[in-house]
C-alpha cells in the first residue's frame, strides 16, 4: 500500500542561517499581508476577491518594487498566495458569525465589530507570533538530506550524526536525522517554534507500507474523563491529564507573564518559557495518543467509537479544561488515518444513540444513568449489575457491528 507521510526533524541553524530564516518568514508574512489588505479591501467594496493566478502576477510586480523578497525561495511566496486562497474560499463557504469571546471582547471595550472580526477571516501575521513557519516545494533536488557517519547506540538503534540538510537560499543546516525518511520527498516546512528550536517536516509521497495482520476481533470504545477510555473487553486505559499535572507550575509562570511590561525584553522571554510548559503538555498528551490509538489498531480489525461532540463540551465552563487536556479530536484523528493505512474499519456511532441507557444484556431502556453520578448499571428487567462504562462499551460494539453489517 502507497501512502502519505510527514517526517519531522529538528534542525540546528548557526546565526547567519537563523538570519537568513528569519528573512524567509519576513517575506512570507509581508506577502500574506499585502495581499491580505488588497483582499479586504475589495471584500468591503463588496467585489469579487483576487484569485491565485492573479496574486501570483501580482507578486511579480511586488517583487519588483521591493527587491528583497528575491532572498527568499520562491516557492515559499507562493505557497503563501495558495494558503491565502484557500483561507478565504474556506471563509467564504463558513456561516458569517462573530464568535462569543469576540461578542464579549467588543462589549467590553466598546469597540466595534468590522467582517475582518467574522469567525474564520483570515489574520494578519505579526513578527511577534512565537510560532512562525514556512513551506518551500522540492523542484529539482533543491532539499536532500546529506547524511554522514552511521552510528548504533547501545539499544541496537540506528544514529546519524553529522547529517545536513540542504534547503533553498539557507544552503546546509545541521539536521537531527533520528530515522530516514522514506518515499518521495515533495515538499518541506519550517519551523520556528514558540522554544525558539527550529524543525523541518518532510511531506513524503509513494511510501511503502505493510499492514499489520489482520486479527479478526472487534470492540466498542466508550469515551470518558475519569479514564480516557472503556472497552467492551473490560480494557480501561486510565487519563494521565497532563495538563492538570503542570496546571501548577503553569499558572506561576502565567502570573509572573502578567507583570511584565508590553513591550520589554523580559516579557518576550516570560512568553517562552510559559510556551515552553504548554509544549511540554502538548508533547507527552500526543505520546500517549500515538501509543493507545497503535495499540488498538494492531489488535482488532473493527474499532467502533460513540461520536462525540467535542465543540458543544467544551463549552461546558466545568469540563472545558478537562475536556481539552484529554485530547479526544486528535485521539480519533489518529485512529481514523492508522485505520486508512492498515485497511481496518473505524466507524463513529451515532451520538444520539442512548449508549449509557441501554441493558447490554436484554437490552430494556433505563434513564437511571442520566444521572452521571450513578457509575453502577442496575437492569429492572434481567437484574443485570454492570459498570455504567463497560455497558455503554458494549452496546457501542453491537450498534457498529449493526451498521457495519
Amino acid at each position: 500500500m502507497l501512502i502519505e507521510k510527514g517526517y519531522k526533524y529538528r534542525i540546528q541553524p548557526n546565526k547567519t542561517q537563523q538570519e537568513q530564516l528569519e528573512t524567509i518568514f519576513s517575506a512570507k508574512r509581508f506577502v500574506w499581508n499585502h495581499f491580505l489588505k488588497l483582499n479586504m479591501d475589495r471584500y468591503e467594496k463588496k467585489e469579487h476577491l483576487i484569485p491565485y493566478n492573479k496574486m501570483s502576477k501580482l507578486l511579480t510586480e511586488l517583487k519588483g518594487n521591493h527587491l528583497w523578497l528575491y532572498q527568499c525561495e520562491k516557492s515559499v511566496l507562493q505557497n503563501t498566495l495558495k494558503d491565502l486562497a484557500s483561507a478565504y474560499s474556506r471563509f467564504n463557504k463558513s456561516p458569517k458569525k462573530y464568535s462569543k469571546k469576540t461578542l464579549e471582547k467588543a462589549a467590553r471595550t466598546g469597540k466595534a465589530l468590522t467582517f475582518y472580526d467574522l469567525e474564520g477571516h483570515p489574520k494578519f501575521k505579526s513578527y511577534r507570533d512565537l510560532v512562525q513557519s514556512c513551506k518551500m516545494s522540492w523542484t529539482g533536488n533543491n532539499i536532500e538530506v546529506k547524511e554522514k557517519e552511521v552510528q548504533y547506540t547501545s539499544s541496537g538503534k540506528y544514529k546519524k550524526q553529522n547529517c545536513k540538510i540542504k534547503l533553498p537560499k539557507v544552503k546546509d543546516v545541521k539536521i537531527a536525522y533520528s530515522r530516514p525518511y522514506q518515499g518521495r520527498m515533495v515538499s518541506a516546512a519550517i519551523t520556528k517554534e514558540s522554544d525558539g528550536k527550529y524543525y523541518v517536516s518532510l511531506c513524503c509521497i509513494e511510501i511503502e507500507h505493510e499492514p499489520t495482520a489482520a486479527t479478526g476481533s472487534n470492540v466498542g470504545i466508550d469515551m470518558g474523563l475519569k479514564a480516557f477510555y472503556y472497552t467492551s473487553d473490560k480494557e480501561v486505559a486510565e487519563n494521565p491529564k497532563y495538563y492538570r499535572k503542570y496546571e501548577k507550575r503553569m499558572i506561576k509562570e502565567q502570573r509572573k507573564l502578567s507583570r511584565r511590561q508590553k513591550g520589554g525584553k523580559n516579557r518576550n522571554r516570560q512568553r517562552v518559557k510559559v510556551s515552553r510548559w504548554h509544549k511540554r503538555v502538548r508533547n507527552c498528551r500526543k505520546d500517549f495518543i500515538h501509543r493507545l490509538s497503535t495499540s488498538l489498531i494492531e489488535r482488532y480489525d473493527q474499532i467502533f467509537i460513540e461520536d462525540l461532540n467535542v465543540k458543544g463540551m467544551i463549552k461546558n465552563r466545568r469540563l472545558a479544561k478537562s475536556i481539552a487536556d484529554a485530547g479526544f479530536s486528535e485521539f480519533f484523528r489518529q485512529l481514523e488515518y492508522k485505520g486508512k493505512w492498515n485497511y481496518k474499519l473505524v466507524r463513529k456511532v451515532d451520538r444520539f444513540y442512548a449508549s449509557s441507557q441501554i441493558c447490554s444484556k436484554c437490552g430494556h431502556q433505563s434513564e437511571q444513568t442520566k444521572d452521571l453520578s450513578v457509575r453502577l448499571y442496575r437492569c429492572e428487567e434481567c437484574g443485570l449489575e454492570i459498570d455504567r462504562d463497560f455497558n455503554a462499551a458494549i452496546n457501542i460494539q453491537k450498534e457498529g457491528l449493526r451498521t457495519a453489517s
